[in-house]
């Protein structure tokens, strides 16, 4: 996704295309054929789920065709692993190449040991105490970890940068999407 002259342009393929990828279950395919895949185009031609489907199914809320939210059903069934794994921008690893990246992105360290060296912030260990606790929870969605680790108004700042960089290192990832609701069940957020 690029951004030319203020207007942001999505890249992709025609659905007749031979390289077009046409559903979640062709995405997973492929991302399995090549172990790790950005989600939106990058330094590298071609290498992103962006430039292999039709532009316009982006965001039209079609679970069948929106590549938007095959990113949901793809982090949900678990198998490949969704989060911000690309300078910071999301991108899909399987769990075959996972440990090759968390060992690379971790060089060698445990994320305690990180902190004690002095290459963790303190907003990062707030957020990991919650997850290297003795009984961690199975999941927490964001806005539960900005919450309980003190960021928001008058807490701690970058929630979003703190955690692009933990997923970054490969110490979180997403794995399910929700949105809260308000006392009338209507989503926000």
């Amino acid at each position: 996704m690029g951004n030319e002259a203020g207007e942001w342009i999505m890249y992709g393929v025609d659905w007749d295309d031979p390289e077009c990828i046409h559903t979640v279950e062709e995405a997973i395919e492929y991302i399995n054929s090549v172990g790790f895949l950005p989600l939106f185009k990058n330094e590298i031609p071609g290498f992103s789920l962006e430039e292999r489907t039709v532009p316009e199914y982006w965001w039209s809320g079609d679970k069948e065709k929106d590549p938007w939210e095959w990113r949901q059903i793809i982090a949900e069934r678990g198998d490949i692993i969704y989060g911000k794994f690309f300078r910071k921008k999301a991108g899909f690893i399987t769990k075959e190449w996972f440990p090759f990246f968390a060992n690379y992105r971790r060089d060698g360290y445990d994320f305690d040991a990180l902190y004690e060296d002095g290459k963790a912030s303190h907003r990062q260990k707030k957020i990991m105490n919650l997850f290297l606790d003795k009984n961690p929870p199975a999941k927490l969605f964001s806005f539960e970890i900005k919450e309980k680790a003190g960021f928001g108004k008058d807490g701690e700042k970058n929630f979003d940068g703190t955690i692009a960089d933990l997923e970054m290192k490969t110490y979180l990832c997403v794995r399910d999407f929700a949105q809260k609701t308000n006392k009338k069940g209507a989503k926000y957020g």
